[in-house]
């Protein structure tokens, strides 16, 4: 299904924002730095909650790419963030893979050293909410941000 060329398309709205891209990671740096910008136009004082967003961000993002889309960039993502009340963060993140075992992996318990699978621990760490749909190729999140 490769296009053979790198999509990344962005759709703004005064609440929401949505992108649809490439399976690479430059494109997750684009997408990071148009959210960080989106967020800091759209709500004031959010300067305190950036760093778990674009954590939380990078972290789904790349999982995305990574382990949902096998790394090609043939293969689409798709991410959206709104803005509900200027109190509450959602957002989505939805790859074309085949999913995973998302109950599975919030079980398992972690090796100090261990280099990959502690995405799930920082989602819960630093938003309100996550869960995923029934094939585990749709993650959902939710923060809190009012004050």
């Amino acid at each position: 299904m490769s296009t053979g060329k790198n999509v990344f398309d962005i759709l703004k709205a005064d609440d929401s924002i949505r992108f649809d891209f490439s399976s690479t990671m430059k494109n997750i740096d684009a997408v990071c730095r148009e959210v960080e910008q989106y967020l800091r136009a759209s709500v004031s004082g959010i300067e305190k909650h950036l760093f778990p967003i674009k954590l939380v961000i990078r972290e789904g993002l790349t999982n995305a790419v990574r382990h949902g889309n096998d790394s090609d960039p043939g293969k689409m993502v798709r991410f959206e963030l709104s803005i509900v009340d200027k109190e509450v963060i959602k957002m989505m993140v939805e790859d074309e893979g085949k999913g995973f075992d998302w109950r599975e992996q919030s079980n398992e318990s972690l090796v100090d050293d261990q280099e990959h699978g502690r995405g799930i621990i920082i989602m819960g760490t630093y938003f309100s909410s996550y869960s995923y749909n029934e094939k585990g190729n749709i993650l959902y999140l939710e923060k809190i941000i009012a004050s």
